[in-house]
């Protein structure tokens, strides 16, 4: 069954009319993570089909959808959103509230590789070195159980400044598939979470179920996303800032995959992730991307990667970090409250800093629906 809020305590970064927004889309994403019968047949047959015919096939499936031209904003969330803002600086227009970000940054830039095949292993030092020619480090999630993964490669990205997570147990699309078949994955997850030394999981495909994650013995979770109508399970939490499930943090992706982008709809520019940043910057939120050595395999797609490493290098005011520590500065920020002298009180008073409601979202208000007017 999925997870929705009746059994998993949730808390969200804001509180009020706009906490109930995150919560009932989340309750609404949770309802609705579920694979159609044609999706199960497609898993089923997946170990067998070749890499280079599966990327036909999603090519095929994503130019023949039919979406909105800003497919890539969760847009009933933003106007569920502004009614909500409004509706609450209506009624406290002097509310402040703790800003989602530590150390005076108003944006959060995360990078993140989900490693899919051992092809993509081999491909891992380039991208790694690549990154980090333009300053950035990133977090590698690896599959325990399909390919073969040389410990001298963890350490060296771990030494290198790179961060390692755990990408389910064998990406065969049927973790979820009975609570039976999770149960006995979840004990071989939690022996290689201990084996790799992470403390993060990103279940393949993107599918989801908080409730079943509880299992895992991790600080985070990054199996959702604000919204992504081409996944498996699509549809999307909206919200763009990281939120506490149950024993952990929740890190939803909020950047378009890269094979969605350069392969199923053939984008050879990073136009619209550099259109989704700007959103992300009016709403103070978490740009987390999610790209993959094995579809960054060939010039082409690398240079659209290289274009993105080059714009996010020119960002200010932005905390480009790993998960980890987002997930740690999160907890700390969840346990800390605002003081009668209007200062942060708790684990978050070094770092955290108040700041009023209307003011941190002022450029979002400022334009018709705000989050919408990226160009």
């Amino acid at each position: 069954m999925p997870a929705d809020s009746d059994d998993l305590p949730l808390r969200f970064a804001f509180p009020g009319l706009l906490h109930d927004v995150m919560q009932q889309h989340f309750d609404q994403d949770a309802r609705n993570a579920k694979l159609s019968n044609k999706f199960k047949v497609y898993y089923r047959l997946r170990p067998y089909i070749p890499i280079a015919v599966r990327q036909l096939l999603q090519r095929s499936r994503g130019q023949g959808m039919e979406v909105a031209s800003d497919w890539y904003l969760p847009s009933k969330f933003l106007t569920d959103w502004q009614a909500a803002l409004a509706a609450q600086l209506a009624s406290s227009p002097d509310q402040q509230v703790l800003h989602p970000w530590p150390d005076g940054a108003s944006l959060a830039v995360c990078l993140t590789h989900d490693v899919e095949t051992q092809v993509g292993v081999g491909l891992v030092p380039r991208l790694a070195a690549l990154e980090e020619e333009y300053g950035f480090r990133s977090a590698w999630n690896f599959i325990p159980h399909k390919y073969r993964i040389d410990p001298g490669l963890l350490r060296d990205l771990r030494q290198r400044g790179h961060e390692i997570g755990v990408h389910g147990y064998n990406h065969d699309g049927r973790l979820f598939l009975t609570r039976s078949t999770f149960a006995w994955r979840a004990k071989r997850i939690n022996a290689a979470i201990e084996r790799f030394g992470s403390t993060g999981f990103r279940a393949p495909m993107v599918h989801r179920n908080l409730r079943w994650l509880q299992s895992l013995n991790v600080q985070y979770d990054a199996s959702c996303f604000d919204v992504d109508p081409f996944q498996a399970m699509p549809g999307g939490v909206g919200s763009v800032w990281p939120f506490i499930a149950g024993r952990f943090v929740e890190l939803p992706y909020t950047l378009p995959q890269d094979h969605t982008l350069l392969i199923a709809l053939g984008e050879q520019t990073p136009r619209i992730w550099v259109e989704k940043l700007k959103l992300l910057a009016k709403l103070s939120g978490m740009a987390m991307l999610v790209t993959h050595p094995d579809y960054l395999d060939v010039q082409s797609r690398l240079n659209v990667y290289r274009q993105l490493l080059e714009h996010l290098q020119q960002l200010s005011d932005t905390w480009c970090t790993l998960p980890q520590p987002i997930a740690e500065w999160w907890r700390e920020r969840d346990q800390s409250q605002i003081d009668a002298q209007e200062s942060v009180e708790g684990p978050a008073c070094d770092r955290g800093r108040v700041c009023r409601l209307d003011e941190l979202f002022h450029a979002f208000r400022s334009g018709p629906l705000g989050a919408t007017n990226t160009g």
